[in-house]
């Protein structure tokens, strides 16, 4: 995601632009199941977490130009979130980020955080997961990850050579020439996305060393399912218990996500994937007897923090990865990022 919209910022400032994809796109974390755009809770409040709400704001116009540019759909849609309250310390929790929102969130962009005392309409959570009512912020929002992935590349196709399956090896500098599967070609810039494998890409490339970020991949499981019966269009996001269900446009759900920092497989789903589809069911008692179209795993990036990360590693060298739960949202940021600094 984030090498596609580096792609598109990179050809509109008239630089010509080289997308090289190991695989196919959408191979990787980015062509996942889910599409859960998500704020941080609003307190404490830093720049990371401004940097995101605007990412968040800012997504929806980006995804209605791609949308007139290339006729094709990318799912987006301002869904905002729900959240069960079962508890009076959670209740507690979220009547303050509630107040947190409405001093840090920026009040021209018309978005909330508010607390209910009442369960949840149209019968979306079970009774015990609302005891003490639940919480919704109208931020949060939605997107089809592959949907979006065809949007940007059609969007780039006009203007940007793409090479997939093709494997990028040792770049020279200063011969400007990258060596590939594919053959030589010749390149002055060189900005490394790939993801869970941004690491070993930079040691083939010959940029690794000893201070340059490392980026590992945290295993996450989800699932693609179809309710029995069909959801509300207006249906928003669901939040809670660990786990996110998300209501896509053609009336699946994206469900997710386990966090595995250790594994034996890592892109084949297991029980754990089954106990996540459990909690699913028992939060939201409508979904017994949906169908499961699609059981998805894969390696989620994180550097050394959980927080994006672009950083420069050689003069004309950068590379921009680590987005991990929030990569989705970050990633025109962090493309546009990366971008500055190589230009």
């Amino acid at each position: 995601m984030v090498g596609l919209w580096a792609a598109r910022f990179a050809s509109e400032q008239g630089l010509s632009v080289i997308l090289i994809e190991r695989d196919h796109i959408g191979a990787g974390a980015s062509g996942g199941v889910l599409g859960a755009l998500m704020p941080h809770q609003p307190h404490p409040w830093n720049l990371k977490k401004q940097k995101q709400f605007d990412a968040l704001v800012e997504l929806g116009s980006l995804c209605a130009v791609l949308e007139s540019e290339t006729g094709l759909a990318t799912g987006y849609r301002r869904a905002g979130r729900l959240m069960p309250i079962a508890t009076e310390e959670q209740r507690e929790r979220q009547t303050h980020w509630s107040g947190a929102a409405a001093q840090n969130w920026r009040s021209d962009a018309g978005v909330a955080w508010r607390v209910e005392q009442t369960e949840a309409p149209d019968g979306l959570l079970s009774a015990s997961a609302t005891r003490f009512g639940y919480a919704f912020d109208n931020l949060s929002a939605i997107v089809s990850p592959r949907k979006l992935l065809a949007a940007l590349r059609a969007s780039v196709e006009p203007s940007v050579t793409i090479l997939e399956g093709c494997e990028a090896g040792q770049w020279s500098s200063a011969g400007e020439v990258l060596k590939t599967s594919s053959g030589e070609i010749g390149v002055k810039r060189i900005l490394v996305s790939a993801g869970a494998n941004s690491t070993s890409a930079l040691h083939a490339l010959g940029l690794d060393r000893t201070a340059t970020p490392h980026i590992v991949g945290i295993k996450g499981q989800g699932a693609l399912i179809r309710p029995a019966d069909p959801v509300p269009e207006d249906m928003p996001m669901i939040y809670g218990d660990g786990l996110y269900l998300v209501p896509h446009a053609d009336g699946t759900i994206g469900l997710g996500s386990t966090t595995e920092k250790s594994w034996q497989h890592a892109f084949e789903t297991d029980g754990k994937l089954d106990e996540l589809l459990g909690k699913a069911k028992t939060l939201c008692p409508w979904l017994e007897g949906a169908t499961v179209l699609e059981r998805w795993a894969h390696l989620r990036p994180k550097g050394p923090t959980a927080n994006p990360l672009v950083e420069r590693v050689r003069e004309y060298a950068v590379v921009a990865s680590g987005g991990y739960k929030t990569g989705l949202a970050f990633a025109p940021t962090m493309a546009r990022e990366a971008i500055a600094m190589l230009v």
